[in-house]
This record gives structure tokens, sequence and C-alpha cells, in this order.
């Protein structure tokens, strides 16, 4: 009889134990975000940038980040979202992009969790000539010859 209590006391243990891991495991995966898709489309003399998400569970905010070479090869924010939902597209037209001499852009989607935990979720380079680099009447003559 005492050795059953006590084989009853550990599986009891058991339980409780496993029960908490599951419990932790929960708690740990309540944060999660999945994208549906991240897009950078070139609209004339701006950018595009797109994203939307199949979860967002303790989303408290995105921070899209842009890289060039004027912003010494480091991310810069430029823009940040709250979460909407999962079924809207979230949407930042990037017009200053123009004033940029680089070659390469690059994108990078962060996501900011309620718990203060940061996750970066995609990064996405495009490669983009500056209109600001204007053509001498001489080289567009050229171009008729």
């Amino acid at each position: 009889m005492a050795i059953r209590g006590a084989l009853r006391n550990k599986v009891q243990k058991f339980r409780i134990i496993a029960v908490a891991i599951l419990l932790v495991g929960a708690a740990a995966s309540a944060d999660d975000v999945r994208l549906n898709f991240f897009r950078i489309q070139p609209e004339g003399r701006e950018f595009v940038v797109s994203w939307q998400a199949d979860a967002e569970q303790g989303v408290q905010e995105y921070e899209l980040l842009r890289k060039t070479t004027m912003s010494n090869d480091q991310f810069v924010s430029v823009f940040v979202a709250p979460p909407h939902g999962t079924s809207k597209e979230y949407q930042f037209r990037d017009t200053q992009v123009y004033k940029s001499a680089s070659e390469q852009l690059d994108y990078r989607l962060d996501v900011v969790y309620a718990t203060g935990v940061r996750e970066t979720l995609s990064t996405k380079s495009i490669n983009y000539t500056s209109t600001a680099i204007r053509r001498t009447w001489g080289s567009l003559k050229a171009l008729f010859q």
C-alpha cells in the first residue's frame, strides 16, 4: 500500500511537470508572425514596400528599415506601423529614394512584440540607379546618332 502511494505521488509530480513544460512552451510561442508576402515594387522614382501576415499574435508594431550607401551601410528606420490584422496589406511608399546615389537598396522588416522582443522577419534587396544622375546634352545627342 505504501509503495502504491509513493508511486502515485511520483506519477502526479510527473504530470505536474509535464503540464508546466507544455504551458511554458505555449507561452513562448504566443508571439508569432508568419508572413504571407514581403514585396518591393519600383514605381517611377519611388518604391512601394508591402507585406501581409498570415498570423500576428502578440505584435506591438512592425518596423521597416532601409540601408543604402548614403546611410553608411547601416539600416535606418523609415516606417513604423501598428498591427491591423491579418486580412489587410501593410504598405509604405518610399519617396526619399531618388535623393540617394546608391545602386542597391536593402529593406528589412522587423517585428516588435508586446514583450519587447524584436525579430527580423525578412530582408530584401533591389538594384537601383538614381534618376538624380542627369545626362548631359552631349550624351543625349549621342544616343540619337
